[in-house]
């Protein structure tokens, strides 16, 4: 897995991020660190429970178009291509 990456200041400045929690940012940030080359996290509950963030942060990212979530518990960022290309 990669060891860097980004996040765009055109996502983290806008209105609709900054409108959501601070626990909610900081876990897209959190998710952002634990995504693989393609932006799929397994274990999001796993990242969520180790900084404290709620169930309703996640509710919040995907109800912001952030997060999809699947069945199995792996979730994808929505924004990967944008945040991580150069």
């Amino acid at each position: 897995m990669a060891q860097r990456r980004m996040f765009s200041r055109q996502l983290v400045e806008s209105d609709r991020f900054s409108d959501m929690s601070p626990t909610a940012r900081l876990l897209y940030f959190y998710l952002g660190l634990s995504a693989d080359d393609d932006g799929f996290v397994d274990g999001v509950r796993r990242v969520q429970r180790s900084m404290g963030a709620s169930e309703d942060d996640i509710k919040v990212l995907i109800a912001k178009g952030y997060l999809i979530t699947f069945d199995d518990g792996a979730c994808v960022l929505t924004r990967w291509r944008l945040d991580n290309t150069i």
